[in-house]
């Protein structure tokens, strides 16, 4: 329970900004469902950023002390107080660009941005180890910036390959989190290898990065291809990379597991670009 109170509570406070932000911009928006795809492409660009600073180049940990089974890879915590960390950051940045609040918004809230985080570093919730709070405050101009940049795009029209490129981001917290790790992964269903490379966390997530790199946007090419035997090559395909992946030892399955679960990691990829685009499409 100490932990709770000391570690947690900070983070779901976090999180409660978080889904009041997201909510009051989805208020004032003038079409809710492209605004929530947008939010969800947004979540998912700088947790490709974070793939590399956090897992490859360790650049800080996080302690919300929320997934501390024994049976579980302690690094699971640190991804969930990252999904705190970058799904508020992508709030922010969505209520910026939808108001269409100048450039001195951005600078402040990059600024409480890195209070909060020197607070939750006084706290001993949050270390850095090469990071350094100012590098997040330029990080953050730069990705309200971006924002604000993709946000006019859209409301003008995307092109294709913009199209699948937002998507491709979204499919991120809907797929890769939500499902491969929330779902899979955390269930122990279904989990990459940790042994491939010396180090098991840059062995295990740098599998995940290769498949989802490849996967997701093959998934996505074919849910736009009209033709019926497009879309039955790309199942091919992706099934084909599980597959491969099963018997290369880089996929471990629960035993038993291997024919239910690889149907259902197809259709999931499939249904979240599904989702993403009837979201971008959708007017309410």
């Amino acid at each position: 329970m100490s932990h709770f109170w000391f570690n947690t509570i900070w983070y779901l406070l976090l999180g409660v900004t978080t889904v009041i932000q997201v909510v009051y911009t989805l208020y004032l928006s003038e079409n809710r469902c492209r605004t929530f795809a947008f939010y969800l492409t947004l979540v998912g660009l700088p947790l490709y950023f974070e793939t590399f600073i956090l897992i490859f180049l360790d650049a800080y940990v996080y302690y919300p002390m929320i997934i501390r089974s024994p049976s579980l890879d302690p690094f699971n915590d640190v991804l969930v107080g990252n999904l705190f960390s970058q799904t508020a950051v992508a709030a922010s940045a969505l209520l910026l660009a939808v108001r269409q609040k100048p450039f001195s918004w951005n600078v402040v809230a990059a600024f409480l941005y890195c209070v909060v985080e020197e607070f939750f570093k006084a706290l001993g919730i949050y270390s850095q180890h090469w990071w350094k709070t100012w590098m997040t405050f330029i990080g953050l101009l730069l990705m309200f910036v971006i924002t604000k940049w993709m946000y006019s795009r859209l409301v003008q029209g995307l092109r294709t390959i913009y199209c699948y490129g937002y998507i491709i981001f979204g499919m991120f917290p809907v797929c890769t989190v939500l499902f491969l790790w929330g779902v899979l992964d955390l269930s122990g269903l279904m989990r990459f290898k940790a042994t491939l490379l010396s180090n098991p966390k840059i062995s295990r997530y740098g599998l995940y990065l290769v498949f989802f790199t490849i996967s997701y946007p093959i998934m996505v090419w074919g849910y736009f291809r009209q033709h019926w035997i497009w879309k039955a090559a790309v199942f091919t395909v992706v099934g084909a990379i599980i597959y491969l992946g099963y018997v290369c030892h880089l996929l471990i399955f629960r035993e038993g597991w291997f024919i239910p679960i690889s149907i259902l990691m197809i259709l999931w990829i499939y249904v979240s670009v599904w989702i993403l685009d009837s979201l971008y499409r959708e007017q309410f």
